[in-house]
């Protein structure tokens, strides 16, 4: 059996780590703020959508924020621009809505439905 000859290696894997933004409740409950996080590869709205179901992080309950988009431990779906809620997060709270609607829009989302007059921050 003869030895290999040695082989070159290639470039080292890259990780793509990119923004994606979610939108959680002051802690007075009159508005959205909205807060940005490093995710690490592709963000498309499942992954906002998901993220801002997971809750908020150690330091934005220590900034007072706050969420009332309910917690599940279903699968929520997207599709083009439609998102499928897992009927046990039903029904949502009027900032509940928004915030699954500011944080859709803001991932390139377009969004319907919006009353007049309001504004993701």
């Amino acid at each position: 059996m003869q030895p290999t000859p040695v082989l070159p290696g290639s470039d080292a894997p890259t990780v793509s780590v990119r923004e994606l933004t979610v939108y959680f409740v002051s802690a007075d409950g009159s508005e959205l703020v909205r807060r940005t996080r490093s995710h690490t590869g592709m963000v498309d709205n499942t992954t906002a959508i998901t993220t801002l179901i997971g809750g908020l992080t150690d330091e934005e309950t220590k900034l007072g924020l706050r969420t009332e988009v309910p917690k599940t431990t279903q699968p929520v779906l997207t599709v083009s621009n439609l998102i499928l809620l897992p009927t046990d997060m039903l029904p949502l709270s009027k900032l509940a809505s928004f915030q699954l609607f500011c944080t859709a829009f803001a991932n390139g989302a377009t969004v319907n439905g919006l009353p007049d007059g309001f504004d993701c921050p």
